[in-house]
C-alpha cells in the first residue's frame, strides 16, 4: 500500500521529484514512508554532490542515515546504508579532506556491507574510495595493493568505467613512488578508455572526473620524464574538460594541479597569477585539500618574486592545512618548495632545516618519493652555495 501511494505521488509531482528530491524526501519522512524517504534523501545528496554542494549533500545523507533503523528488512536496510555511506565518503572527501578518518570509516563500512550482503556491483566505489584515502596519506604499500586489486578485478569484468578507474589508481600510485615510466603507461591506458558519455557515471562512482584528473597526473609524469611542453598540453586538455563539465570540484582540481607543472617549470609569474583564482574557487566551495595546495604554490611564487616572509608564511599555512587532514603525500614536495624559496633568498641555514625534515620523510615507509631527486638536487645546491663561505658545508649531510 505504501509503495502504491509513493508511486502515485511521484507521478503527480514529477517535476518536483526531479528538481527537488529533498522536498520529496521530507514529505515521505513526515508521512512515515521510510524506504521512499531514504531513497530520496540519497538522490538529494547525490544531486547536490554533482554540483559540488557537498555541505548540503552531507545534510541530506545524514537524514537518510537517521531513518535506517526504521527499515525492518535487514537486506534492504544494509543496501540502503551501503549507498548512503559511499555517497557520504565522496562528499566528506571533497570538503573535509581526502584522508580524514571519517572518510575511511564511510568507505570501510560500505565495503563491509558489500561483503555481508553480496552486493558485488557496489564494491568499486568503496574500494576506490579506500584507495584514495591511503594514497593521500602516503600509505603507498596499501594504496598499491588496492590499485592492483582494482586492476585485477577490471581485467575480468566487462566494465569500461572500472577499467578507467583501476588504471588511474595504479598510475597515480606508481607516480607517487617515483616510477614515472610505468605511471605514464598506466595513465595513458586510463585516458584511452575514457568516454565522454560516461562522465556522470565517473562522478557518481568515484566523486571525480578521470578525464580531468588522470590528464593532470600524466602532465606531471611527462614533466619528470623530460617532456615539459607535452606536460602543459595535456594539462590544457584537462582544463578544457573541467571547464565544459561545469563541475566546480573538477575545475578546482584542474586549476590547482596544473599549477604544479608550472611550478616544476619555474614559472613563478604564471603560478602567482593563476593561484589567486584557484584559491577563490576553493574557498567558495570549501575544497580544503586543493585550497591548501593552491596556498602552497602561491606562497612559493611570492618568494620567487621577492616577498620572502609573506611567501614562506603562506606555504606553511597550506602545509598545516594538509597536515590537519593527515594528507602526507605532498609533504616532501612542500618541504622542497620551502627549501627552494630559502635558497632563492640566500637563507641557506633555513634551507638546510627544511631539507633535513625532507630527508627524515624520505627515510619513512609512508612517503611519496616523486620529488626525491629534486630534494637531493636542492641539497647539493645549498651545499655548493655555502661551501666557499664556511669551508665545511660539504660535510653537513655526509
Amino acid at each position: 500500500m505504501h509503495g502504491q501511494i509513493a508511486r502515485a505521488l511521484e507521478e503527480r509531482f514529477a517535476d518536483i521529484v526531479a528538481s527537488q528530491p529533498e522536498m520529496v524526501a521530507h514529505h515521505y519522512s513526515e508521512a512515515g514512508l521510510v524506504e521512499s524517504a531514504i531513497d530520496y534523501w540519497l538522490k538529494a545528496g547525490q544531486q547536490a554532490a554533482r554540483r559540488s554542494a557537498n555541505a548540503e549533500a552531507l545534510n541530506h545523507l545524514a537524514h537518510g542515515l537517521e531513518l535506517l533503523p526504521n527499515i525492518r528488512d535487514p537486506m534492504l536496510r544494509n543496501k540502503s546504508e551501503l549507498l548512503l555511506q559511499t555517497s557520504l565518503g565522496h562528499s566528506l572527501r571533497a570538503i573535509k579532506g581526502w584522508s580524514i578518518d571519517s572518510v575511511r570509516h564511510a568507505y570501510t563500512r560500505a565495503l563491509e556491507l558489500c561483503k555481508e550482503g553480496g552486493f558485488d556491483e557496489h564494491t568499486l566505489p568503496a574500494v576506490f574510495g579506500l584507495w584514495t584515502w591511503h594514497f593521500l596519506r602516503a600509505a603507498l604499500d596499501e594504496a598499491q595493493a588496492l590499485a592492483e586489486h582494482l586492476v585485477n578485478t577490471a581485467e575480468g569484468a566487462d566494465d569500461s568505467v572500472l577499467k578507467v578507474l583501476a588504471h588511474q589508481a595504479l598510475g597515480f600510485t606508481l607516480f607517487a613512488n617515483g616510477k614515472f615510466v610505468a605511471a605514464h603507461a598506466a595513465l595513458e591506458r586510463s585516458i584511452s578508455m575514457c568516454e565522454d558519455s560516461k562522465a556522470a557515471a565517473y562522478l557518481d562512482l568515484s566523486a571525480q572526473d578521470p578525464r580531468v584528473h588522470v590528464r593532470l597526473y600524466d602532465g606531471m609524469a611527462l614533466w619528470f620524464l623530460g617532456y615539459p611542453d607535452q606536460a602543459l598540453r595535456i594539462c590544457d586538455e584537462a582544463r578544457r574538460y573541467a571547464d565544459s563539465s561545469q563541475h566546480p570540484f573538477s575545475e578546482a582540481m584542474s586549476r590547482t594541479i596544473s599549477l604544479r607543472v608550472h611550478q616544476f617549470r619555474g614559472e613563478a609569474a604564471v603560478v602567482a597569477r593563476e593561484a589567486k583564482a584557484a584559491i577563490a574557487l576553493c574557498e567558495e566551495h570549501g575544497f580544503v585539500h586543493y585550497l591548501a595546495m593552491a596556498l602552497i604554490l602561491r606562497g612559493w611564487a611570492i618568494t620567487q618574486q621577492g616577498e620572502f616572509e609573506n611567501g614562506i608564511a603562506e606555504i606553511q599555512e597550506g602545509l598545516e592545512k594538509e597536515r590537519a587532514t593527515d594528507a602526507l603525500l605532498l609533504e616532501l614536495y612542500t618541504l622542497g618548495l620551502l627549501a627552494d624559496a630559502c635558497i632563492k633568498n640566500e637563507r641557506y641555514g633555513q634551507a638546510f632545516d627544511f631539507l633535513a625534515q625532507a630527508q627524515l620523510r624520505l627515510d619513512e615507509q609512508n612517503s611519496g618519493r616523486f620529488y626525491a631527486a629534486e630534494i637531493y638536487r636542492l641539497l647539493g645546491e645549498t651545499v655548493s652555495a655555502i661551501t666557499p663561505r664556511s669551508g665545511s658545508g660539504g660535510a653537513l649531510f655526509l
